[in-house]
């Protein structure tokens, strides 16, 4: 290719990206979703949503507590419910007419298909920034230590993006494969993202490779340090929508300690 294809190529991309980001953006479903986001950061902000081994162990409000919590709050909830939001880009561009006007130019299915990927990418990172800043905002006000900037972004930026990049591109495939673009296709991700979800946590023996969601990276090392603090606390790990845990147990959980090979099976989803 050569360097005016090139250069056309990541300029045809960006406006394909910045146009699908502000259409979106006007939509009803957008500002429904980034309400829904804006809520989720209050509930983790203020102890609402609680993230605990049952019945009552917790963690210290740090920066590695509050990170893992945003991280899955994330995770779970953009990664089954933000399907929605992201999916029917490329129909909505077919009912309009912008599809017929982008397949008389030079724009390659590839391509087209990338800017759709990033569109959705994209929006996700917005919603995750607002999840962050609560994040912030909760290990400022009610965190026991410093901020520890890499404990709190650091399960964002190895588990909730590659869960996150993974269903944007799954929204693309859906709509482009003619059986899964409507409604069947809504109800069919609905429950594979369960089925999905549920071996990489029911398996006794950790599997990288089915844990896409990160919920057994993160939560069977809030387990382990709950059962050292606590010897006599259970294997299990929730999460809920609670004013306050009656008679807490507070542990120190101390983040991930990561390695390349954590990395490279979080970069397998991304990939």
């Amino acid at each position: 290719m050569s360097g005016f294809s090139l250069t056309a190529a990541f300029r045809t991309l960006y406006h394909l990206v910045r146009a699908d980001i502000l259409e979106r953006t006007r939509r009803y479903s957008f500002l429904v979703m980034l309400g829904l986001v804006v809520w989720l950061a209050y509930a983790a902000a203020t102890g609402l949503l609680v993230m605990n081994i049952p019945p009552n162990y917790v963690g210290q409000i740090n920066s590695a507590w509050v990170g893992a919590l945003i991280a899955l709050t994330a995770t779970l909830f953009l990664g089954w419910f933000g399907f929605y939001l992201v999916k029917g880009s490329i129909q909505h561009d077919y009912q309009t007419g912008v599809g017929q006007i982008l397949a008389t130019t030079p724009l390659s299915r590839p391509l087209y298909a990338l800017g759709k990927w990033l569109s959705h990418a994209a929006v996700f990172g917005i919603m995750t920034l607002i999840l962050l800043a609560a994040g912030v905002i909760m290990n400022l006000i009610a965190g026991a230590g410093s901020l520890n900037v890499w404990a709190l972004v650091s399960p964002l930026l190895f588990v909730t993006l590659p869960a996150l990049f993974l269903t944007a591109a799954v929204a693309v495939l859906f709509e482009t494969v003619g059986w899964l673009r409507g409604g069947f296709g809504n109800i069919v991700y609905f429950f594979l993202f369960v089925v999905l979800l549920v071996p990489g946590v029911e398996n006794q023996a950790y599997m990288p490779q089915l844990d896409f969601t990160g919920i057994r990276l993160i939560g069977d090392r809030i387990i382990a340090a709950a059962n050292q603090a606590y010897p006599d606390s259970g294997s299990g790990f929730a999460f809920s929508i609670r004013s306050s845990i009656p008679d807490p147990q507070v542990f120190t959980y101390a983040g991930v300690d990561w390695n390349l090979e954590m990395i490279a099976w979080r970069a397998f989803f991304l990939l």
